[in-house]
């Protein structure tokens, strides 16, 4: 029996939609880039996934109160271009049984919808700072890679995709419904990455052909690129012998 509701508030009206998730992960790249999707674009919440599997705490807001931890469910109706849901959320789960019960919930919710492609987003940690991240893809199939290498970088070492940005296309293929994988590139030691964010960001709007206010972003961005310098040069002052115990090649995604 599934430890994992999805609750909606109404019915999705939405037709041959684009399914879009992004939680929190490495650099908070993929929860950040659909949180902004939803606000910017003035998307419609329309339910929540709530599970046992999220890590066991709450979330206490600016106002003391506190808040379950869950992802969030988002539709946006357009007249022109493909219907979009958004799936994004503070946690992801914290076994491994989790993350498989919470991608078939999701995957089911896709189906009723009857949407046949799905777009995960992520980060990829590296270790090195870059002044322009890169934003790597990975697809499900041939055709896919065709449609995408115009928008995203497929020449990378990325390996593996860890958590429901990986399940969620890899499962959804087992079901017949195609999937993309956009890994914006992060040293992998913030927090939360906004230079990286508006690089996943400005891809996103090409391929979904949008118009995106990125003013929000621009004190964050430059905030985050104070740190990154301060980190890189403590980096560059480590000795060799410390670097090569630390390790470059962070090699992680979510």
């Amino acid at each position: 029996m599934s430890q994992t509701e999805l609750k909606l508030d109404k019915e999705p009206g939405v037709e041959n939609p684009l399914f879009i998730e992004g939680l929190a992960g490495i650099g908070h790249i993929g929860r950040n880039c659909v949180s902004y999707l939803a606000d910017n674009l003035e998307a419609e919440k329309i339910g929540e996934i709530h599970s046992h599997h999220f890590p066991p705490y709450t979330i206490v807001d600016d106002g003391k109160k506190v808040e379950m931890i869950k992802n969030n469910i988002y539709q946006l109706q357009r007249d022109e271009g493909r219907d979009i849901i958004l799936l994004e959320g503070n946690a992801q789960a914290s076994n491994p049984e989790g993350h498989y019960d919470i991608a078939e919930v999701i995957l089911d919710f896709i189906e009723d919808l009857e949407a046949d492609e799905i777009l995960t987003i992520g980060g990829y940690g590296t270790g090195d700072v870059v002044e322009e991240p890169d934003v790597f893809g990975a697809v499900t199939d041939e055709d896919q890679r065709e449609i995408y290498e115009e928008f995203l970088e497929f020449d990378h070492e990325v390996g593996q995709i860890v958590g429901v940005s990986g399940l969620l296309v890899s499962m959804g293929r087992e079901r017949g419904i195609k999937g993309v994988c956009i890994l914006g590139e992060t040293p992998g030691f913030l927090l939360s990455d906004p230079k990286s964010t508006e690089a996943v960001l400005q891809t996103l709007e090409k391929i979904l052909e949008v118009d995106l206010d990125y003013s929000d972003l621009d004190e964050k961005v430059q905030e985050s690129q104070e740190v990154l310098k301060k980190l890189q040069n403590l980096k560059q002052s480590q000795s060799p012998d410390q670097d090569s115990q630390g390790g470059s090649d962070l090699g992680y995604i979510g």
